[in-house]
């Protein structure tokens, strides 16, 4: 099948609302697949998303953001009696946000519901990079059904998993657990976050990390930890490379999504797991210095370079 999207996502995309001032808040849209979608078409990927959308009055505005940004929803679908999830970002300490959630019955958890499985096949076999996450996991109904069709794509699309985590989604963690444990035999490269890691597992070193998830036979791992050098374990070696330093942290949040669109841009261009990295860290590095998960002013299809020390 010729491949019309580089990558494509299912999850869910939030009314997000940020403090812009005091006691005065900015509406935007966001969501963690959904974030690396926004930053993959502005660095020039075809991407497509699967979601459920609700009735609400805002829905519209989510609609214009996927159009401008030229982010494919044919395969989205519109509730008539849910609404929106939303969420609200404050923070006490710069560059440490804050969440609060509205999403406990999003028109998004229906997704894999309001849209049938043989859809969603042929939908993403059209892609080159089929992107999900734990958050996805946590919030659709009926996740067997996503994990059935993983299988069934194995091999046929590249399949990238983001361990992003949210304590309030997960009533049993040990669904997620189990999940992880097995899902090395469909997930193609593994996103893992060291604050992630640290709310599933508890503390651990990066050795003791890396480890693991290839005792569980991942065969690709990249371990971000913040500001910290990211990890890779390519199935041969592994690769430490340094972030960009002295970055002013305004807002964290997006910052692992930017990094996946950064990362999986450049290995579509052909470049090499060093550089893909550091196009990873070039995304997030710009990204922490916006408020809000959509940096506006990201470059549209053209890349980004930060300037760090070094150079």
């Amino acid at each position: 099948m010729d491949k019309q999207f580089d990558l494509i996502g299912i999850g869910e995309c939030l009314i997000e609302l940020f403090e812009d001032a005091p006691h005065s808040y900015k509406q935007s849209v966001a969501g963690d697949v959904f974030n690396t979608l926004f930053y993959g078409s502005r660095l020039g990927l075809k991407t497509g998303f699967i979601s459920n959308f609700g009735s609400d009055a805002l829905t519209k505005h989510i609609y214009e953001v996927l159009d401008k940004e030229g982010i494919d929803r044919s395969c989205t679908s519109e509730s008539q009696i849910k609404t929106n999830g939303m969420y609200l970002i404050t923070s006490d300490i710069p560059g440490d946000p804050k969440y609060s959630f509205w999403r406990s019955d999003s028109a998004a958890r229906q997704t894999l519901r309001a849209i049938k499985n043989e859809i969603l096949h042929e939908y993403i076999l059209k892609s080159k990079y089929f992107h999900f996450s734990a958050i996805a996991l946590a919030i659709l109904f009926d996740s067997d059904t996503l994990i059935s069709l993983l299988h069934k794509l194995r091999g046929k699309v590249i399949i990238t998993f983001d361990t992003n985590f949210r304590n309030g989604l997960w009533e049993d963690i040990e669904a997620l657990l189990s999940f992880i444990n097995t899902a090395s035999s469909f997930v193609d490269i593994l996103f893992v976050s060291k604050s992630d890691d640290e709310k599933i597992f508890g503390y651990r070193t990066s050795d003791v990390v890396i480890k693991h998830y290839q005792s569980l036979g991942y065969r690709f791992i990249i371990y971000k930890q913040g500001s910290g050098d990211v990890i890779v374990w390519d199935g041969i070696n592994i690769l430490t490379i340094p972030t960009f330093k002295n970055i002013e942290v305004v807002d964290a949040t997006a910052a692992g999504d930017a990094f996946n669109a950064g990362f999986i841009s450049s290995q579509l261009r052909g470049e090499n797991i060093e550089s893909s990295v550091k196009a990873g860290n070039a995304s997030a590095a710009f990204v922490i210095t916006r408020k809000g998960a959509l940096a506006e002013d990201f470059l549209v299809r053209k890349g980004i370079r930060i300037k760090n020390n070094d150079d």
